[in-house]
């Protein structure tokens, strides 16, 4: 099982994630809250889902960008957050 972390940006220096799990009956989680930064995102989600998973799949505003490490999340977030930015900008 991976589990799905849903970012939504919520504001112009602000973003929220969901997560949810492919488990039959599982719903969605709670949003997260509001973060100023993607990096601050990515590393709040990290470190809720480290000591359960080793990997996740992002899904960024609508659009999927693949599956990384839960070590990526919490170690380089802000490296994780501009590579992000750089290559999948919504349309």
């Amino acid at each position: 099982m991976k589990p799905l972390v849903e970012i939504q940006r919520v504001g112009s220096n602000a973003f929220s994630y969901r997560i949810s799990a492919f488990v039959a009956g599982a719903g969605p989680a709670g949003d997260s809250g509001t973060f100023e930064s993607l990096a601050f995102c990515l590393f709040d989600a990290g470190a809720s889902l480290g000591a359960y998973f080793a990997s996740v799949e992002l899904n960024v505003d609508g659009l999927f960008v693949g599956s990384y490490p839960i070590d990526a999340l919490c170690r380089h977030p802000k490296r994780l957050a501009q590579r992000i930015q750089q290559h999948f900008q919504p349309a």
